[in-house]
């Protein structure tokens, strides 16, 4: 894959993407260059335009399926104990013990016309 990658960054830097072109830029990126695999690479492109052959590649790439139906989402979070069962009877408790208000919706219950 590197040499592939060192080829495209050849092509772009206006580069004819020579054996020895694959390697300086291998090379100046740290890495070690496959010799098989550049001089492979370098006799299976001879003769193509890369834009050709990416053009290409992206058509097949239309047929292959990408993406799914997505995760089923995260879990929920581990227990912290059993205080939130707690709170909750608490909180239904402090509903009970509070009064309805003595007035209706619009203000009053004194029969006014609105």
């Amino acid at each position: 894959m590197q040499e592939i990658a060192a080829l495209l960054l050849c092509k772009l830097g206006g580069k004819a993407g020579s054996a020895d072109e694959i390697k300086a830029v291998i090379a100046a990126a740290g890495g070690e260059a496959n010799e098989d695999a550049v001089s492979q690479l370098v006799g299976d492109i001879e003769g193509k335009d890369v834009d050709e052959l990416l053009a290409a590649g992206m058509e097949k790439l239309k047929d292959v399926p990408m993406g799914g139906g997505g995760g089923g989402g995260g879990g929920g979070g581990g227990g912290g104990g059993g205080n939130a069962a707690e709170e909750v009877e608490e909180e239904k408790v402090e509903e009970e013990e509070m009064e309805a208000p003595a007035v209706d919706m619009f203000g009053g219950d004194d029969g006014g016309d609105y």
